[in-house]
Order: structure tokens, then C-alpha cells, then sequence
């Protein structure tokens, strides 16, 4: 690899076809010179950019976060990729990076941040919250910090809105709209429901295709047709009703129309969901 621009001495920039590479590694830049070819034992890490807005963005990032807070975004994003059985949107390793350096920097100085959310986000999303207090502990250890489990909760969130590709702010969304629905469907039959059960998780894992939906303003594929929509609607008028509450919500707080399928759908799993 050749190097295109030197960003400082742990960093420089190279290419490969039509892409962007970030090239990292101690002294890789230190005395190196545009066009000169890359000391292959000086590379540590690579990371392929996938457009002029992620290579700008990264460039800031590399102008404001230190060298190891940077390598450790690198080392957690990898984290995420090789221990979650989901495919992520890389670009998670920009907002990532510079949370925890948010992060790092708020334990400095003494500030804490509350999480609001209502959703109980440990038993909802156990593999993400799993790994992110896993981060948080490697955090902590790289650091020599004192960083509490909460701060995983914000990690997980940062996670989700990978998985779901859609932006932050959509995924604090999504996470109400999931929220919102795990607690209509206890109310309304009285029950507490089993998060370790594989149809929780079912259900979790729609809701949050439905919620993707919802915010991207997209509609799921009508192939039921309107005998099953009826026979659901017989079959199962409780479940069906729980369903049209959380939809009756949906539109009151979002102003988003629930389409007839969904509810189908949604008393699926519902059903499910109380066997």
C-alpha cells in the first residue's frame, strides 16, 4: 500500500481500486512521505471507508480523539462484529468511537447521564446489552476507569441502530416503539412476560422490523390477503384487540398508519407470546 496523505504519526491514509483505507499503526506516519510505500510491520489496523462523507468524518475524528481512544473503537467495533450473530453496518465504529471518548471524558469530569428510557434494555436486547457491558468492562480495564454498567445501555443503543441501520435518533424511537408494545401487551392480559423465552425473543425481533418500517416509511408485503386477516380477527379477537391497542398508540404518538397485515402479524406473535 502507498500512502496518500498523513494524517499524523499513527495514521495515514492509502487506497485500494475506488476505496478509501485508514491505515493505523505506531510511528506508521512518523517521517513517512506521500507515495512512499506502507511498512507492512508497522500496520496494525485497517478500515475500509465507504464514502467521502464517512472519510470526512473519520478525518475529524482523527483531529479531536486521541490515538488509543481511537484504537480502542477499533478494537470494540471488531468486538461487536465477531461476538453478535447479526450483521452490522460498519459505520458504527465513527458514533462508537466518539461516544466513548464522550464517555471517557464525562467520567473526568465527574458527569453522569441518566437513561429515561422506560424499557428495561438487559432483558430486551440480551445479546447487545451482553456485549456492550463486556465493552464497557474493556473500557474500564484499558483505561483504568470506573465506568457502572449504565453506561452499556447507551453502548447497546449504539449497537441497535447498527444492526437496524437507521440513525440514532430513529433507533431511541424504535426502542420506545418496542418499549411501548412489550408493556401494552402485559397490561392488557395481566401477565408478566417470559424475556428468556425463544418467543419473546421472536416477538422482539419483529417488532423491531415493524418499528424499521414505521420509520422508514415502508410497508410489509400484503400476502396474507384478506381471509387470514378476517380469520385472526375470529380466531383470536383478544389478541387481535392488543394488537389494535398498540397500533392505536403507534398512530396517536407517531401519526403513522398501521397497515391491516401488520395487526395480523402482530397477533401472530402475540399468540405465541402467551402460550
Amino acid at each position: 500500500m502507498i500512502i496518500k496523505k498523513i494524517v499524523n504519526n499513527n495514521v495515514v491514509v492509502s487506497s485500494n481500486d475506488n476505496d478509501e483505507i485508514i491505515v493505523i499503526g505506531k510511528g506508521i506516519g512518523f517521517n513517512g512521505k506521500v507515495g512512499e510505500e506502507i511498512n507492512p510491520n508497522l500496520i496494525e489496523k485497517t478500515y475500509v471507508l465507504q464514502d467521502v462523507a464517512e472519510e470526512n468524518s473519520f478525518q475529524t475524528l482523527l483531529g479531536e480523539i486521541p490515538y488509543e481512544v481511537i484504537e480502542f473503537g477499533i478494537k470494540a467495533t471488531e468486538y461487536i462484529s465477531n461476538n453478535l450473530n447479526k450483521k452490522i453496518n460498519k459505520r458504527i465504529l465513527i458514533p462508537l468511537t466518539d461516544h466513548i471518548y464522550s464517555s471517557l471524558q464525562r467520567y473526568k469530569d465527574g458527569v453522569q447521564f441518566d437513561n429515561n428510557l422506560s424499557l428495561n434494555v438487559s432483558h430486551i436486547y440480551k445479546d447487545e446489552y451482553k456485549i456492550a457491558k463486556d465493552i464497557v468492562q474493556m473500557m474500564n480495564e484499558e483505561f483504568n476507569v470506573e465506568i457502572g454498567n449504565e453506561e452499556a445501555t447507551f453502548i447497546t443503543l449504539h449497537i441497535l441502530n447498527a444492526e437496524m441501520n437507521i440513525d440514532l435518533k430513529d433507533t431511541y424511537t424504535a426502542t420506545n416503539i418496542i418499549d411501548m408494545s412489550v408493556s401494552t401487551v402485559e397490561k392488557f392480559f395481566n401477565v408478566k412476560l417470559d424475556t428468556e423465552s425463544i418467543n419473546f425473543a421472536r416477538f422482539v425481533n419483529h417488532l423491531q422490523f415493524f418499528a424499521e418500517r414505521m420509520i422508514k416509511n415502508t410497508y410489509l408485503e400484503d400476502d396474507l390477503g384478506d381471509i387470514v386477516n378476517k380469520q385472526m380477527r375470529y380466531q383470536y379477537p383478544k389478541q387481535y384487540a392488543c394488537a389494535k391497542e398498540i397500533g392505536k398508540k403507534i398512530e396517536e404518538e407517531y401519526n403513522w398508519q398501521v397497515a391491516e397485515n401488520e395487526y395480523t402479524y402482530l397477533t401472530i406473535h402475540i399468540v405465541r407470546l402467551l402460550k
